[in-house]
């Protein structure tokens, strides 16, 4: 019935199997409590297995139709929670908590250095800030030096790049770098 793509019988596959992706659905939920993960989702993502182990099961092969949709139904299911808590976890490892070096009206000393709108200017008058900004900068390479001189005065990514005369994805990117050895530097201080 299946081989011949009739409606009827992936409707009747669909409905049998139903109860196995709730199952399954119930048992990783229960796994990655805490996740942001929700239920329907995990159906979905189960019921998406479901058609595609009725799609690709082959007869010949000596393994029970069970056998086969439960293994598709939990890999389905398993790359879309590993999708979902590596895009969740990116955003955690990405961020980095300099607790203690609050500017003034909780502005953070990293959001003052290399986010648009908020100005260094808040910070300058601070001795020992001037002193870890300054003493960072020898931490960097040349462009990389350039490049943070003229965020600490307020010059955009754009303007950096017709100043220096190069790309806008190289000051991107040396910027990005720079975010990442302050995160490092910065751990000294603390």
């Amino acid at each position: 019935m299946i081989s011949e793509n009739s409606e009827d019988a992936y409707s009747m596959m669909l409905e049998k199997y139903q109860p196995i992706i709730i199952k399954q659905a119930d048992y990783y939920l229960k796994k990655y409590a805490g996740h942001g993960i929700e239920k329907e989702e995990l159906i979905q993502e189960g019921t998406i297995g479901l058609i595609n182990a009725i799609h690709y099961y082959m007869e010949e092969e000596d393994c029970l139709f069970y056998t086969f949709a439960n293994l598709i139904i939990k890999r389905e299911m398993e790359r879309y929670i590993k999708k979902q808590t590596r895009y969740k976890h990116q955003i955690l490892t990405n961020a980095t908590s300099i607790h203690g070096l609050i500017v003034g009206d909780d502005i953070m000393l990293e959001d003052t250095l290399f986010d648009d709108k908020y100005l260094v200017e808040n910070i300058s008058n601070d001795i020992y800030f001037k002193k870890v900004l300054y003493d960072f900068k020898y931490e960097l390479s040349d462009v990389q030096s350039q490049i943070y001189e003229l965020r600490l005065n307020s010059f955009s990514n754009k303007e950096i790049s017709i100043l220096l005369d190069l790309t806008y994805k190289r000051v991107d990117n040396c910027i990005r770098l720079t975010k990442e050895k302050f995160k490092k530097y910065i751990q000294k201080y603390l």
